[in-house]
């Protein structure tokens, strides 16, 4: 533990340095505070391109379980996504200084399989049996997000957000239930984002990122 301490003690101390004595452009690596509850591990990077606007980049693993309150019994898979990101605040300088509300158009892709076991009834047996259902969704979807970012002592980044948007998914199941026996599941959640029914192409995405300038 006192090893780890040192060693984040030193990348803090390397990072300020760096950020005070070198003209390089700034760009923050932000984590996504709430992913891992959500089912997943996101990091997004954002890099100047202008006095008020910015380039965002987002990536996350799929497949996180903290517990067992997910559909699935298993899933695992991936996302990605990338938008500008436009400060309402001009800044006087050559590059925005990454803080302030902000509009960002967001174009969003995520994959990955998934597996649950489920029972159904047996109309000839009158009996219920056990059944296994696996599958894999993809997921493409346009985000308009709204958000504002802190940054704190020039090192330190909160990002705040949310989005709303269309979107459609195409999800393919394998499973041993008879077809006459088998319903499908409404699958709205995507753990990068949510979908808001299998009759509706609204979907809604949030959260809290924290991170550093570098």
């Amino acid at each position: 533990m006192k090893k780890l301490s040192l060693l984040l003690l030193l990348v803090i101390t390397f990072v300020t340095t760096n950020a005070q004595t070198t003209d390089k452009t700034p760009v923050s690596l932000k984590y996504d505070f709430f992913s891992p509850v959500a089912g997943c591990f996101g990091f997004s990077l954002e890099k100047p391109r202008s006095n008020f606007t910015s380039m965002d980049y987002d990536a996350g693993l799929i497949g996180f379980k903290l517990g067992d309150y997910y559909l699935n019994d298993e899933f695992i898979g991936g996302y990605v996504s990338a938008g500008p990101r436009l400060y309402f605040d001009r800044d006087p300088r050559e590059l925005n200084d990454m803080m302030g509300l902000y509009f960002k158009p967001q174009l969003l892709a995520s994959y990955f399989n998934y597996k649950y076991e489920t029972v159904y009834y047996d109309p000839i047996t009158f009996l219920t049996q056990d059944a296994e259902v696996s599958g894999s969704d993809f997921s493409l979807s346009l985000l308009m997000c709204m958000g504002t970012q802190w940054i704190l002592s020039d090192l330190i980044v909160f990002d705040l957000w949310f989005g709303l948007g269309y979107g459609g998914n195409w999800i393919n199941e394998e499973t041993n239930i008879p077809p006459d026996s088998y319903y499908e599941v409404n699958n709205f959640y995507k753990y990068s984002h949510i979908h808001f029914g299998d009759n509706s192409p609204m979907v809604f995405d949030g959260g809290l990122s924290i991170g550093l300038v570098f």
